[in-house]
């Protein structure tokens, strides 16, 4: 095979050699692809074992790391806003174990460096005191906000005394007053208007006192639980001013009262109110002190955030060679697996194309193309076309191939050429075999011409010149009808072609009845053709087919010459099927034995005496007919006697063109 000039395989090299080779490349080209598929991925994965046992744990560490910090950051203005000592003591739980998974972390990464490691534990000390210290400022704010409920309540139950208190008295005072009013009406009348005005004076006195205390006294009470729920100290301040000048205010009026003993009750719960109102347990200090606890603990909570970050960005700076490490790696691994990739699909593209040039070029090319063309060849000489050439196929299997198809092809012209001998010799012997009833068909004119010429000179001699005239028209047909015979034996003793073309099928019958006229009518043989049907026509070669008609009516003659006188009798019919013509040569001889009925178209094969028949008729007429495409057989008729069928393609079922094979050969 050549490749654009180049000889792809030596020719020394078979079929199986060069696909085995070609496939062979094919397969080497796909393991190539498939190992070096195997190296990408097995670097890939080495590279991936490295990432994971020496970069994966430490960005895990990290990241935990990482989210615990957040942890903390989140969990520790919890604890500042807890509402409780339970709260408190859940969320410092938790802390602690926030702070104890820091440390395993710090140690699960294995710092080295003394100094980083001091920095860490310098930080991670400083993370645990400002958690205590955290944890202290909530215990005091939850403290000072304990203590500023029970002031608070203990304020409510003494603002309850006191306004239990006011009402009795105020209704006293008012009591009182309408009796020193009474009293005054009575005393002018006895002791004059002096003394009871006096009286009255000092009772209206002390109850608008009273009053003014009761609700100066429930102003401050109000003041005071306000304070207990505002939120900024400049508020605290302004409510603790304002209870001052309550309380200033409280206390000159209590001074004004006199020392009855019932204002004594009025002068305890007031101190009593006075104490939650000044010093270091009033409620306005109580306030301003859970402020300060909550401003230290937002500052300790800065403290907390500031040292976390911190932690989160020294550990950073320690793992930063190892995320630089392992985007190296990735980005080594995405690289490796991109080239891989490349390099896979150029290789499976180098595999399709080597296989395609293979396919195409050797396959098709050198096989397939030179097989097509000795097929061509195969079919055209098993059509019988035996002057299609063989092409030349090279040393190879088709090359063998070629020269045993031209070994068949000489065999077969051989054959041929034998086989047309042994038709003409068939058609010779056959003329031989006629000869006495052909002798007998010219002997008859010729008598008659030498009759009619001896009357001729003696119708001449009397001057008859009419008779003699009429006698010499007879001599010219009789001239015509022996032209005619020997022509008729002139073409049938010639060489016959191999073209199929259309032949009437009624003619050619008379033609090769006329060969026997004479031995029929010596024989006394009757002869049964009517309704010769002459527009049938098939696909045959005249002679040929007069030959296959001349063999059979030979043997019908032959066969009824054995019966008696009388029972002499030869059929022939013509009939017309959908795509066939069947001719029937029927005779009513002593017939064909069962035991030789299927050996008759065999070559030699012979049921005559010796010397009265070669045996080669009948072979030569199956193979004539079988050249026509038809078919020849032979049966027992029920009333006795042989009957040949001769099978034929009819001619105006279609044109007559060459057969499948002869097309495709040519």
């Amino acid at each position: 095979m050549k490749f654009r000039g180049v000889m792809l395989f030596p020719v020394r090299y078979g079929i199986w050699s060069r696909l085995l080779i070609a496939f062979g490349v094919s397969a080497a080209i796909t393991v190539m692809a498939a190992v070096t598929a195997l190296l990408v991925f097995n670097r890939s994965s080495v590279i991936l074992n490295v990432f994971a046992e020496a970069h994966l744990p430490e960005l895990v560490q990290v990241a935990e790391l990482e989210g615990t910090g957040g942890e903390i950051m989140a969990v520790a203005p919890l604890l500042l806003s807890a509402p409780d000592e339970t709260t408190r003591n859940a969320i410092q739980a938790d802390l602690d174990t926030l702070v104890a998974a820091v440390n395993r972390h710090i140690d699960a990464l294995g710092i080295t460096s003394r100094t980083t490691r001091s920095e860490i534990e310098g930080l991670l000390t400083g993370l645990t005191d400002n958690l205590a210290d955290l944890q202290d400022a909530v215990s005091g704010r939850l403290e000072e906000e304990a203590l500023l409920v029970r002031q608070t309540e203990r304020l409510r139950w003494l603002y309850a005394d006191l306004v239990g208190e006011l009402d009795p008295l105020n209704q006293d005072l008012a009591y009182n007053l309408d009796s020193e009013i009474e009293r005054m009406i009575g005393a002018s009348l006895r002791e004059g208007p002096r003394f009871s005005a006096l009286r009255l004076r000092e009772n209206r006195h002390t109850k608008d006192t009273v009053e003014k205390i009761g609700s100066n006294g429930i102003l401050l009470v109000g003041l005071m639980l306000q304070a207990a729920t505002v939120q900024g100290d400049a508020q605290v301040d302004n409510l603790a001013a304002l209870s001052a000048d309550a309380v200033d205010f409280i206390r000159v009026n209590l001074a004004r009262l006199p020392g009855d003993s019932s204002i004594l009750t009025l002068r305890q719960l007031f101190s009593e109110i006075f104490v939650l109102a000044e010093g270091p347990d009033a409620l306005f200090a109580i306030k301003k002190r859970i402020h300060l606890k909550e401003a230290a603990g937002r500052e300790i909570l800065a403290d907390n955030r500031a040292l976390v970050l911190s932690l989160r960005q020294l550990i950073d700076t320690l793992v930063a060679d190892t995320r630089q490490d392992t985007f190296r790696a990735a980005a080594g691994i995405r690289t490796t697996m991109e080239r891989a990739q490349q390099l896979l699909i150029i290789m499976v593209l180098f595999s399709l194309v080597t296989t395609g040039g293979v396919l195409w070029f050797y396959v098709r090319g050198s096989i397939v193309k030179r097989l097509a063309v000795l097929a061509r060849s195969m079919r055209a000489i098993a059509a019988g076309k035996l002057e299609y050439g063989v092409p030349e196929a090279g040393d190879d299997e088709i090359g063998q191939m070629a020269d045993a198809l031209r070994v068949f092809k000489e065999t077969a012209e051989a054959r041929r050429k034998a086989q047309n001998e042994l038709v003409q010799a068939g058609k010779l012997a056959a003329l031989g075999q006629l000869t006495a009833g052909i002798s007998h068909e010219l002997n008859q004119p010729l008598s008659a011409i030498r009759y009619y010429l001896h009357n001729a000179r003696l119708l001449l001699e009397r001057g008859r010149v009419e008779t003699h005239t009429e006698n010499l028209t007879r001599i010219g047909d009789l001239v015509e009808r022996m032209a005619s015979m020997i022509n008729h034996l002139k073409t049938f003793a010639r060489w016959p072609s191999d073209a199929r073309v259309p032949v009437a099928v009624a003619p050619v019958i008379d033609h090769a009845l006329s060969l026997f006229a004479g031995k029929i009518k010596g024989g006394s043989i009757r002869v049964a053709f009517g309704d010769p049907k002459h527009d049938v026509r098939v696909c045959a070669e005249e002679i040929r087919l007069e030959q296959v008609l001349i063999n059979l009516i030979s043997n019908a003659v032959d066969a009824v010459m054995e019966m008696p006188v009388g029972q002499r009798h030869l059929a022939l019919e013509i009939r017309e099927e959908e795509r066939n013509v069947v001719i029937s040569v029927t005779d009513s001889g002593p017939g064909i034995p069962d035991d030789a009925l299927g050996s008759i178209f065999d070559p030699f094969y012979t049921t005559k005496e010796v010397g009265k028949g070669l045996g080669l008729g009948l072979s030569i007429s199956y193979n004539i007919v079988k050249d026509f495409k038809g078919s020849l057989g032979a049966h027992m008729p029920d009333g006795g006697g042989t009957r040949f069928s001769l099978t034929l393609p009819r001619a105006d079922s279609g044109p007559v063109t060459a057969s499948t094979e002869e097309r495709d050969a040519s």
